[in-house]
């Protein structure tokens, strides 16, 4: 029965779905040899529908295969080919937006001096940085100022790296969970971005891949799970008094010893008090050579590194008696020993907290004071500044000196006990007596 026939008695809506559901996307990509003749062109077609007129069209790709000289390289280059092609097909690829169709667009990534100079307008392929900025202005249009710009920043983020990396021209198909994760790497490790702000790159990268989903241009996003540092050092957090220190610390070390145990790993090791500690195992810690190692994991901008082990914390450790527990359990579990469970986050914080309130103590002094301090005190001993920087995990020294004058200010004892007189100045000062003359 013809189709036009079908029509009349009613049936075509049936038989149009059924031509509908089978209509080929693609044909499979096919090589063209010539009859292995290497005097002649060969090449690979494709043949897809066009989404712009839904008809079957075909392409060749013949670049490459001229400047080889032998059939069999010819061939593998054709196996190759083929089979990347193929797989761009069944991710959702469509030739229609290779890298071969040039357009021109307005770019809303380019900055303002660079978009001065230069003009806003590129004639480029369509690649991430076409999509981005055409995500980029319509988010301009629906989304707040601050918004919208903070989405700018973070794709300009995100496509200078990629072209740094040279993959800025890349068929979007191609981009997968392990480049969004180097991306990541880059922002946490090479940026040192904290937590909060690596979130919000998530965030803006989801609403992208999101965008690129509904456009059709790709089936699915690479971003998937990212593992997000965990929240970064308490800076408001003040070292401890030595006073306060000598009011608080023996009162914890006698009724609660494993809030001891992880102060004092704070106080000597500076292991913070987040995932470091609280995911921290015994088959971590190296009573023979009196280490700890913290992977990465776990670690603050997923830098691992070891510390060192002091005396006294040795000697705590052994009298707490963790080397009778197994490798595989976790130094601060419940029912205050090692175990099998890691704790809750705010745990150990509420403890500390109870202890703090109970003396009438500043709550200036948290639970990261405890790192805080050991490291004044460790600077005050008169350890070398790259001493602690490793203990502290810092891969420059920068760094260091960062933390030194956030927490303990632009410290001197030239300054403190050799500081001259000014000419003129006569004074008697018995400091044991708190007798001035002047």
């Amino acid at each position: 029965m013809s189709l036009c026939m079908c029509l009349f008695f009613g049936r075509g809506d049936e038989l149009y779905s059924d031509i509908m559901r089978r209509q080929k996307l693609f044909r499979a990509p096919r090589l063209f040899d010539q009859g292995g003749d290497l005097s002649k062109p060969w090449w690979v077609e494709i043949g897809y529908r066009d989404p712009r007129t839904d008809k079957m069209v075909r392409k060749r790709y013949q670049e490459g295969f001229a400047q080889i000289r032998t059939k069999k390289d010819r061939y593998k280059f054709g196996e190759e080919l083929i089979n990347n092609l193929t797989a761009k097909l069944l991710k959702g690829w469509n030739p229609t937006d290779d890298s071969s169709v040039q357009v021109v667009y307005v770019d809303d990534l380019e900055y303002h001096t660079a978009a001065q100079v230069y003009g806003r307008k590129r004639q480029a392929n369509k690649n991430v940085r076409f999509y981005a900025s055409e995500y980029v202005t319509l988010q301009k249009s629906i989304k707040a100022k601050k918004t919208y710009e903070s989405y700018r920043g973070k794709l300009r983020e995100f496509v200078s790296w990629l072209e740094r990396e040279k993959l800025v021209d890349n068929d979007l198909s191609t981009y997968n969970h392990d480049l969004i994760l180097r991306f990541f790497d880059h922002l946490i490790i090479d940026r040192h971005l904290a937590g909060p702000t690596v979130e919000k790159y998530k965030i803006t990268l989801d609403g992208f891949w999101a965008y690129l989903i509904d456009r059709k241009v790709i089936n699915e996003s690479p971003v998937g799970r990212i593992g997000i540092p965990e929240p970064g050092e308490d800076f408001s957090a003040i070292p401890f008094l030595d006073e306060d220190l000598e009011l608080i610390l023996p009162m914890i070390r006698a009724e609660d010893p494993q809030l001891f145990l992880g102060a004092m790993l704070q106080y000597f090791c500076f292991i913070r008090p987040g995932d470091e500690l609280l995911k921290l195992k015994l088959n971590q810690v190296n009573m023979s050579a009196r280490t700890i190692h913290i992977p990465k994991n776990v670690a603050k901008k997923r830098k691992e590194r070891t510390v060192d082990i002091p005396a006294q914390m040795y000697k705590i450790l052994v009298e707490q008696g963790v080397i009778h527990y197994g490798k595989d359990m976790y130094l601060i579990s419940r029912f205050g020993r090692p175990g099998k469970f890691s704790i809750g986050y705010n745990t150990l914080r509420t403890r500390f907290n109870k202890y703090r309130e109970q003396l009438g103590l500043t709550d200036l002094y948290k639970w990261y004071s405890f790192k805080h301090t050991g490291a004044g005190k460790l600077l005050e001993s008169g350890a070398t500044i790259v001493e602690i920087m490793n203990q502290l995990g810092h891969t420059d020294i920068a760094s260091t000196y960062r933390y030194i004058r956030r927490h303990f200010g632009e410290r001197s004892e030239h300054v403190r006990t050799k500081f001259p007189d000014p000419p003129g100045f006569a004074c008697t000062i018995v400091l044991e007596e708190f007798e001035f003359c002047i």
